[in-house]
């Protein structure tokens, strides 16, 4: 979301941009773009406006200068595999996610040939800027899970596909174990976990944000609930907490697969219940009374249990009232 407009992408390669009525604002033809694209992921606005769209079926990013739907562009940094997630920090730097390798890149919006690499977990999804401007990364597996084997090319449903197998396959094998990490990576480069916080309060993370006390929201799938972990120096804990000690871990009856946990304006959670049962989904032939059970059903509030934060929440860092 800009200030004034919201941004859809799709895995049939569509955009749709519109206004807070969601009356939309451009028509196909708007777009500058003769390509068919598929598999569009993650947007990333930028505090000017700019607009980052994460093509993750062809290893580019679209790019609108200030928002601007008719000087849309191709962007191609070196680096990119399967790029999922996109935000922009106050130095008008691109971080962009890898979902099909273990890193994170980073280059000025302005000359997208001077790329840096930091590794994360394996499977990198989600990014979130704090008030510091740090990067917090959610991965589907840590960096001791065996990573899948994925050909080149292949479409994003095909990733997810094979992604889901592999980690079904490790994660409930015997014994079970979670698997997932979440990283920290500082303005600088720096990493306060290099391997990431792990354990099982994280388990096949998908998306995080932030809310207004810089703590960290994090969408299980596996583990089925919203984990709330400590910020970089953050306050209102016990102690002796430090960045990335679990406060509480938030399951219920309502809370499915989740792979998002945004805050609003009124310290409200909501997570996206994207899965339920997952032999369902993967099973070639699953179980007949809970075989229509594999879409999550919904979306489930927490009410209130967040510092709220101020929209528009992910253009740039975090910002509270």
């Amino acid at each position: 979301m800009t200030k004034d407009r919201v941004w859809i992408s799709s895995f049939n390669g569509k955009i749709l941009v519109m206004d807070f009525n969601g009356k939309p604002v451009a028509s196909e033809g708007d777009f500058p773009f003769k390509e068919k694209f598929l598999g569009l992921m993650g947007i990333g606005v930028a505090p000017n406006g700019d607009v980052w769209i994460a093509d993750g079926s062809d290893n580019q990013l679209l790019y609108f200068p200030g928002g601007r739907i008719k000087d849309g562009k191709i962007v191609k940094p070196a680096g990119l595999k399967s790029p999922f997630d996109i935000v922009v920090d106050s130095q008008n730097r691109v971080w962009v996610s890898n979902s099909q390798s273990d890193t994170v890149v980073r280059f000025p919006a302005n000359d997208p040939s001077n790329v840096e690499s930091f590794r994360a977990g394996i499977g990198v999804r989600a990014l979130a800027l704090d008030s510091k401007e740090n990067v917090w990364v959610a991965s589907n597996m840590d960096l001791q899970t065996p990573q899948p084997k994925l050909p080149d090319g292949i479409s994003i449903m095909e990733q997810f596909k094979l992604v889901t197998a592999a980690m079904f396959k490790y994660v409930m094998g015997l014994p079970q174990r979670p698997t997932g990490a979440i990283n920290m990576i500082r303005p600088d480069g720096t990493q306060l976990a290099p391997m990431g916080f792990t354990g099982e309060a994280i388990n096949i993370p998908w998306g995080l944000n932030i809310d207004g006390n810089d703590d960290v929201w994090i969408g299980n799938m596996w583990g089925r609930s919203v984990t709330l972990l400590a910020g970089d120096d953050t306050k209102g804990h016990p102690a002796g907490t430090k960045a990335g000690d679990v406060i509480h871990v938030f399951q219920s009856g309502s809370i499915q697969m989740v792979t998002d946990a945004s805050i609003d304006a009124a310290g409200d959670v909501w997570a996206a219940n994207n899965w339920n049962l997952l032999e369902a989904d993967v099973s070639e032939n699953p179980a007949r009374p809970t075989s229509t059970w594999g879409g999550g059903q919904g979306i489930t509030v927490i009410y209130g249990v967040a510092a709220p934060v101020k929209p528009p929440s992910r253009m740039g860092k975090v910002q509270t009232y």
